[in-house]
């Protein structure tokens, strides 16, 4: 259980890289609400990938199936994430402490949130998503 808690965690902190990335591109042609909307699916889908071979070496054919339930999950993960980074956009300041506080908050704002998403985000995929599909037959017999 540890090891595969820190592959997700390194898996997260790859999935939070294209997060960043896609919410600084998608923010030149969006406002930043829909900009992080955009950059979550882009995210979720990667985690979703490399989730699937490097934390979890699932082999599950129906990995369609898999992977709607990992967005549907990560649905899930990202309501603590969106409400955290909304409440930070709307209702935090920190325009007195932090230098260029207009370009760098958007990015910062979303670190708690994502940490409050993973949570919820691997006990999903550790409990649901990724199980053994087969292994639950069985074990339900």
């Amino acid at each position: 259980m540890t090891t595969k808690l820190f592959r997700f965690a390194l898996v997260g902190g790859l999935g939070f890289l294209v997060d960043v990335t896609a919410m600084f591109l998608l923010s030149f042609l969006l406002p930043w609400l829909p900009a992080r909307a955009g950059a979550f699916w882009l995210a979720a889908s990667s985690n979703w990938w490399f989730n699937r071979k490097l934390t979890f070496s699932s082999d599950d054919p129906q990995y369609v199936r898999q992977w709607l339930n990992f967005l549907l999950s990560s649905c899930i993960g990202f309501i603590p994430s969106w409400g955290c980074y909304w409440w930070l956009m709307h209702d935090f300041s920190p325009a007195d402490i932090l230098p260029l506080y207009e370009m760098v908050w958007p990015y910062l704002a979303m670190v708690p949130g994502v940490l409050l998403g993973m949570v919820v985000n691997f006990l999903l995929a550790d409990r649901w998503v990724f199980l053994d599909q087969k292994a639950s037959l069985y074990q339900s017999r």
